[in-house]
């Protein structure tokens, strides 16, 4: 019998930071016997919209754009959607911001799990996130389970299967995502490699035999056409094309990922796609499990400088750790990756 009173759970902005979250709460729902409610934003709300055991989700304006409207925006999607909310009793937030956990506590009433550093009343447990974490470990101990896979949830639907079957890609397929470093929350063009470096990789690729496709969102079109630019062999581009279902299910056709670390970077490492992640700002230790990726980290006196909060900012003009990733050793990662699951 499920419980009366729905449990509600918390996770805003960024779709490969909810990606994170989706083993903690796959546990969760496997373990306890209730009716499973998710507050989430645009960004992040297709991992919730097919998550299996997910009766509802609701899709707040979060975060709100700059200006007045923004916030009165929110404000009017909370007043109107505070009434049904305040059936929860029990809500799981994972994340930090007391913003967002006081809003949550306005919502539903209820007493909160998190993710915060201190809590905020007698009605809020937290589980602070260590800086030097993995997160998806992290969420878990909001969540109070023990996932015994790590590997994030995005299912596949079978109508995003049948189109990139109706596509008749040439295979063998490798994925390269030459864009990422925004989402909701911040932009770091930090995060990026270097068109120029990615077209030699994928002329290499090539020449070993594979089509190449790139992906990507809708912010990545320009820099996928720098790097067009700069590839002697053609390219199917589909940065901004897709949707993240439509995404998945390409990887799903691919030999193989690369990208730097990015929203679809953790989609790639969903899907079970041998990948390649490249890292400067981040560590990939807070947000990849292990053995999940082959990361490659750019080695800088300053990196990594931040993890699950805000991006202070880059001291450098150029991104050094990203500078310091050669394209020689990406090369020889990839090679010792496609030998390891496809080489005789």
């Amino acid at each position: 019998m499920r419980t009366e009173s729905p449990v509600l759970l918390v996770k805003t902005h960024a779709f490969g930071d909810a990606l994170l979250c989706t083993p903690a709460v796959r546990e969760l729902i496997g373990s306890r016997e209730a009716e499973y409610w998710v507050l989430t934003g645009y960004s992040a709300a297709e991992v919730w919209e097919r998550f299996p055991g997910i009766d509802r989700v609701f899709v707040a304006p979060v975060p709100p754009s700059k200006g007045i409207s923004g916030s009165l925006s929110l404000a009017l999607w909370s007043m109107r959607n505070r009434k049904i909310l305040k059936s929860v009793k029990e809500s799981f937030v994972f994340q930090g911001s007391p913003s967002i956990r006081r809003w949550v506590r306005y919502l539903t009433g209820s007493a909160v799990s998190s993710s915060g550093g201190k809590a905020l009343g007698k009605w809020e447990k937290v589980f602070p996130m260590a800086q030097t974490d993995y997160a998806g470990y992290s969420y878990s101990k909001t969540a109070g389970v023990i996932p015994e896979n790590w590997r994030p949830v995005f299912p596949v639907r079978e109508m995003e299967s049948e189109w990139v079957s109706n596509l008749r890609l040439s295979r063998p397929l490798f994925a390269i995502a030459p864009g990422g470093g925004k989402n909701p929350r911040d932009t770091v063009l930090e995060k990026r490699w270097f068109p120029e470096r990615f077209a030699v990789i994928a002329d290499r690729l090539s020449t070993a035999g594979f089509n190449i496709i790139l992906v990507g969102g809708s912010d990545d079109r320009e820099v996928a056409q720098e790097m067009k630019q700069q590839c002697r062999t053609a390219l199917l581009d589909m940065t901004g094309k897709t949707t993240w279902g439509q995404t998945a299910a390409l990887l799903d056709r691919c030999s193989g990922f690369l990208g730097a670390d990015s929203g679809t970077a953790h989609l790639a490492a969903a899907r079970g796609i041998p990948s390649v992640v490249l890292f400067g700002p981040s560590s990939p230790g807070t947000l990849f499990a292990e053995g999940l990726i082959n990361p490659v980290q750019g080695i800088a006196d300053c990196s990594p400088c931040y993890s699950n909060s805000l991006f202070p900012g880059c001291v450098r003009e150029r991104a050094v750790c990203m500078d310091a990733i050669e394209t020689e050793v990406v090369w020889s990662t990839l090679q010792k990756v496609i030998n390891e699951n496809y080489g005789s």
